[in-house]
């Protein structure tokens, strides 16, 4: 086995990891921004009239304090982001300092590493042209409408506080499918970038490989990591890439690819 393949197997055994890490990433942001739910059952509480049931002419009034919720949405929602943004960059430099030293006997540059990978991932534009801010606020937004919806209907019903509060459970539940594609995208995201500039700033790789890691999706082939992957650009074989090629940092949304650094001659 050459250092390379060493190189590749150790990285591959973190992707898995940090695959781990992600889904325990998720629950905290599900948690963290369902936070919200209490928010508004206290709020429904203060509305209540003795019968536990709120009257149809305060409903425009709860309706415009829901404002209020959707701020904490977002608050909760950016909060949760960062701190899984820093996590996943942290992560993937300790690990790649290690992994690399312990194959070649280099430690990487890691000084203000972190840093910059938080501040790239807060403000990269998407595809769909917005930066992360306003993913946690499209998000929070469509949350809110969805919780707005709900209560309108129970409360014209004339349903009680208490059957509320259960259906902006289950309507906030439905919702967590969002929370899960904003948290795999910028995790995963910050993880690549890490990867990258990790790799830039060190004198044993002047390249990257991209792996595509989403085998079990039905349509990988479709996926841009895929493509990528299977791309020899600069002729130094498919998926290799310069550090500094920003689409290897977020292919698509809710990619799972990971970098490996391509060993200079010198280190093999």
């Amino acid at each position: 086995m050459t250092k390379q393949d060493e190189l590749d197997a150790i990285f591959k055994r973190i992707a898995g990891e940090h695959g781990k890490l992600t889904a325990k990433q998720i629950e905290f942001a599900i948690r963290e921004i369902g936070r919200v739910r209490g928010d508004i059952a206290n709020m429904l509480a203060d509305y209540a009239g003795a019968n536990g049931t709120i009257k149809r002419s305060r409903l425009m009034r709860l309706l415009r304090e829901l404002e209020t919720v959707e701020q904490s949405l977002r608050q909760y929602g950016t909060d949760a982001l960062n701190g899984i943004i820093e996590e996943s960059a942290e992560f993937a430099v300790k690990r790649a300092n290690v992994a690399v030293e312990k194959v070649v006997g280099v430690a990487l540059v890691t000084a203000s590493l972190n840093q910059n990978v938080i501040d790239y991932v807060a403000s990269r534009f998407g595809d769909d042209g917005l930066v992360l801010s306003d993913r946690v606020w499209s998000t929070s937004g469509v949350i809110r409408d969805a919780i707005a919806t709900q209560l309108r209907s129970d409360i014209i019903k004339g349903e009680s506080v208490g059957t509320m509060v259960r259906n902006v459970r289950k309507v906030y539940d439905n919702q967590t499918w969002m929370i899960k594609r904003l948290v795999v995208t910028e995790s995963n995201t910050a993880y690549r970038t890490a990867s990258c500039m990790s790799a830039e700033r060190s004198e044993v790789a002047d390249w990257v490989r991209i792996v595509e890691n989403g085998s079990r999706h039905p349509r990988h082939k479709e996926h841009a990591c895929y493509k990528l992957a299977h791309e020899n650009r600069y002729g130094e074989g498919d998926g290799i890439f310069r550090p500094t090629d920003t689409e290897i940092y977020q292919p698509h949304i809710q990619c799972s690819s990971y970098i490996v650094p391509v060993l200079n001659p010198e280190y093999l």
